[in-house]
């Protein structure tokens, strides 16, 4: 009873947020064609349409610090607050963190370099001035909701991989008005939605993987989520996309999330025991 309460938790969360992101901030900006910021344009629209923009990406977090407080007060918002800080991941889980933006970029270069393209490297250091903004722009307004309330509830229910799947497929969904949105990355590069969504899906088995090994750590999943933007955010400004390009961008990090789902397996996705995991859940 208590897992079915707690998965129940997790579906009136993912619901909505995608109740709040389609009909309230983020879908009637993209309805009206709206601009509200261009990262891609140099373009920006009025101040109510940037803030409905800029709230609407918060939406994730806000609302699992909310559910949290009205659920389990101030205690369950103190843990919720140990878990972001939860520095201590051991170092070979830092190390998988930047192992995976590292190979996956790599791959993301190399596909761009197949395809007859050339990449101008120095744009990783150009662009470090936007490293430190993106820790909110994306990590801290989102992780707090998908890894921090969603994925641990819906794991009482479903295992590591089907969790993971489930929180992919929202998560692309929750993005889906960005796409018909003027002025956004994924409305001006062209960007397929689906695959956006097989990509998204893919890097939420990551999340998994990360915050089932280091302890529930939240900071494991916003550093990858940084890290991971940032890369994402200096490949795009520096290849050549074309239709094929953009169908493939995702390839790198399918085909590394395979060799994770072989390795430790898509039931928990850990090497924990089975005493051991029985005595971590309780039973």
């Amino acid at each position: 009873m208590k897992n079915s309460i707690k998965a129940t938790e997790a579906y009136v969360f993912l619901g909505l947020t995608l109740v709040l992101s389609w009909f309230v901030f983020w879908g009637p900006l993209a309805f009206f064609k709206v601009t509200a910021i261009s990262f891609v344009r140099d373009d920006q629209g009025p101040w109510w349409a940037i803030t409905l923009f800029i709230i609407g990406g918060f939406v994730p977090s806000l609302l699992a610090i909310l559910l949290t407080w009205k659920k389990e007060g101030k205690t369950g918002l103190r843990t919720l607050g140990r878990r972001i800080l939860q520095f201590k991941l051991g170092w070979r889980w830092y190390v998988f963190i930047f192992l995976i933006v590292i190979v996956g970029t790599a791959g993301q270069l190399t596909i761009n370099n197949l395809l007859g393209n050339t990449f101008p490297g120095s744009l990783f250091l150009a662009q470090l001035g936007n490293f430190l903004p993106l820790l909110i722009l994306g990590p801290l307004s989102e992780e707090i909701g998908w890894r921090g309330y969603a994925l641990g509830r819906l794991q009482t229910r479903w295992n590591a991989l089907i969790s993971s799947l489930i929180i992919g497929v929202i998560w692309a969904l929750w993005h889906l008005p960005l796409f018909f949105m003027a002025g956004t990355s994924l409305h001006e590069l062209a960007l397929p939605f689906v695959g956006f969504l097989v990509g998204l899906m893919a890097n939420s088995v990551f999340y998994t993987w990360l915050y089932d090994n280091t302890k529930h750590s939240l900071w494991s999943a916003i550093l990858f989520h940084w890290l991971y933007t940032y890369a994402a955010q200096v490949v795009s400004s520096g290849v050549t996309r074309s239709p094929l390009y953009n169908w493939l961008e995702c390839v790198p990090y399918v085909l590394i999330v395979l060799v994770v789902l072989i390795i430790w397996g898509p039931k928990h996705l850990t090497h924990i025991s089975s005493k051991r995991r029985m005595r971590d859940e309780g039973k």
